[in-house]
């Protein structure tokens, strides 16, 4: 074959190679952050978007440069999505709201911006900060019920994902949600919902069983009225509370001011009776109540409604001179629907049938308690739950409850979905446990390193920015329990096992 023959030879074959081999096919082009204003957006009626490069934004600061794009899903879902330009890490995290919501959760989306996430939150569809978004001139409002129970996270999650793709060229390689108490409530939701919506969702204190527990925080209001005829003083809650630490406070294996797990803790406060307070002789009937407080919300017979505040926990927020919020607001706007209402006028009897009315009404539309995770297990998702064992306002057992009936429902639930109990923490942060851990950092961890499910998170006591004592949280049903030897405040000193009903 002649030279030239073999280089047209040889040309052809390169040809022929590049013709069959895979052509990289050129992904759309990133968009500035003022055309994002131009994204079609379904059911949006308004949207703006603007570069923020003065690091200031919604009352926050120490902001990197981001594009913060403000738009309104119909009726009025207001929705923020914050996208960092040159600090990005190609990952999505939506943070949750609290209470009733009613606005944008600028602080948690700040953390998010701040670590490199895209970001997003909203208001959940209303602009109030209590319950009477619910009740309308005509009845209950239940388009926008169903907006704060779940349409707002489906429109949220859709609207952040279409503006994440339009301004970075391409989808976030991976997408959390991380939330606490509603926020908690919020992401479960989404997996019982949306269950290909996100990659990892951090659940805490989770505000689930709506319908139920929001009910049950009025029932120390009523249990005071009906045996006290007034709310008991608060030093004799705190005298109950420390003597159940005090009495169980060994059952983990040592002292340390703490209720492992308040579930095994047989503390009665009867024991108290006729013992001295800074504010008078302790009753029989404060005993009732108290006793009441920590065994749950019950029918005016004697059957349990809902679960009670756990033992070492502080009373004070339900049990105080007037009802918490929350829980007052839903009875006068959602189950009464008066505004009103005087929550005064219950009695056991009254207390029963407002119970019963919130569960026929709400537990379809906000219940959040639906233990079939299959899809969210198919999807590939990883679930972290946490709840303190101190928390003051939703009762922890009702997670322990939701956890052990996805447990029992949902196939390989353990491979994909872990449970932590924090002893002596509260709502959702601080109390005498310790209370710093990075229960997000270990959902990254386990979403993107594809590893086993934590056992396993280290939290601390941190004193004046030292750390003064590490204990693990074990994931449930396992519980820390001190080996017997070693440093009480180290971590290293204890182990995760199950606890028994004995002490």
């Amino acid at each position: 074959m002649s030279p030239a023959r073999r280089w047209l030879t040889g040309l052809l074959t390169l040809v022929l190679v590049a013709a069959a081999a895979p052509q990289a096919v050129a992904g759309p082009k990133p968009m500035t952050c003022a055309d994002l204003a131009k994204v079609p957006l379904p059911e949006v009626s308004s949207v703006s978007a603007e570069l923020d490069t003065d690091g200031e934004a919604a009352g926050m600061t120490g902001l990197p440069e981001f594009c913060r794009v403000v738009l309104t899903v119909q009726p009025a879902i207001g929705i923020e999505v914050w996208l960092p330009t040159g600090t990005y890490n190609r990952r999505f995290q939506a943070v949750g709201g609290g209470g009733y919501a009613g606005v944008i959760s600028y602080p948690a989306m700040a953390v998010a911006l701040q670590a490199g996430y895209a970001t997003a939150s909203t208001d959940t569809g209303h602009q109030v900060r209590d319950g009477s978004f619910a009740l309308g001139p005509d009845g209950l409002n239940h388009g926008l019920i169903a907006d704060f129970a779940s349409r707002s996270l489906i429109e949220l999650t859709a609207k952040a994902k279409t503006l994440i793709r339009a301004f970075y060229g391409g989808a976030a390689r991976y997408s959390y949600w991380n939330g606490c108490s509603t926020g908690g409530r919020q992401g479960l939701m989404l997996a019982q919902r949306l269950p290909d919506g996100y990659d990892g969702i951090l659940a805490g204190a989770p505000a689930i069983n709506w319908d139920r527990f929001i009910p049950a925080e009025l029932w120390p209001q009523v249990v005071m009225a009906q045996e006290l005829g007034a709310p008991i003083a608060g030093c004799k809650l705190t005298a109950a509370t420390e003597a159940a630490v005090a009495h169980c406070d060994r059952y983990d294996g040592v002292a340390d001011g703490l209720i492992g797990d308040p579930r095994r803790c047989d503390f009665d406060p009867g024991a108290l009776v006729g013992q001295s307070t800074p504010c008078g002789a302790f009753t029989e009937a404060d005993a009732r109540v108290v006793r009441a407080i920590w065994a749950g919300a019950t029918t005016q017979h004697g059957k349990r409604l809902w679960y009670g505040l756990a033992k070492g926990a502080p009373l004070g927020a339900l049990a105080g001179p007037v009802p918490f919020p929350i829980a007052e607001n839903h009875q006068r706007y959602w189950v009464e629907q008066e505004p009103n209402w005087d929550w005064r006028t219950l009695d056991y009897a009254g207390f029963t049938a407002n119970f019963r009315t919130s569960q026929r009404l709400f537990n379809d539309v906000i219940g959040t308690d639906d233990p079939d995770l299959s899809r969210f297990r198919s999807s590939g998702g990883r679930l972290l739950m946490w709840h303190g064992w101190n928390d003051q306002l939703i009762f922890p057992e009702g997670t322990v409850d939701y956890y052990e009936r996805v447990l029992r429902q949902t196939r390989g639930a353990r491979d994909f979905a872990r449970l932590f109990m924090a002893p002596g923490v509260e709502h959702c942060r601080g109390g005498a446990g310790p209370n710093t851990f990075d229960m997000f950092g270990e959902l990254v961890k386990w979403v993107e390193r594809g590893g086993r499910a934590p056992d396993r998170v280290i939290a601390s006591t941190v004193d004046n920015g030292r750390t003064v004592r590490t204990r693990p949280l074990c994931a449930y049903p396992n519980a820390a329990r001190y080996d017997g030897s070693g440093d009480p405040d180290s971590a290293t000193s204890f182990s995760c096992g199950r606890t028994s009903s004995g002490h």
